[in-house]
């Protein structure tokens, strides 16, 4: 297992499904670029029932960060060259979104207090 944190933009819509025990959860892809700039397809799916909210909340293009556990991949492609990949399970999200609303949180100003202290 790898601790990971990515940033990326989401690649499709998020697919929102239950399992068998009437849980929901959510699979998606996403595109992060490595150290030389390329893009890289990862394949993510989250249990979390706060990062599936968030999930159902992005379109396609949406810019978010995922923090969770990696496992590299291997396999060999339909003509035969060898392919890795990145399979990220979610634990947390965080998007524009909810950055502007902590903003907003943290620029307001402080409640009344009622005097009764």
């Amino acid at each position: 297992m790898i601790d990971a944190l990515i940033s990326g933009r989401l690649r499709g819509v998020p697919a929102m499904k239950q399992s068998v025990n009437g849980k929901p959860y959510a699979t998606f892809r996403m595109a992060a670029a490595d150290k030389d700039g390329e893009s890289r397809l990862l394949s993510c799916i989250a249990f979390n029932r706060a990062a599936v909210d968030a999930l159902q909340r992005l379109d396609d293009g949406d810019a978010l960060a995922v923090a969770g556990e990696a496992k590299l991949t291997a396999w060999a492609a339909a003509d035969g060259s060898p392919r890795c990949g990145l399979d990220v399970t979610v634990h947390q999200v965080l998007t524009a979104y909810a950055v502007s609303r902590k903003r907003k949180a943290a620029d307001a100003p402080p409640a009344e207090t009622t005097g009764d202290e």
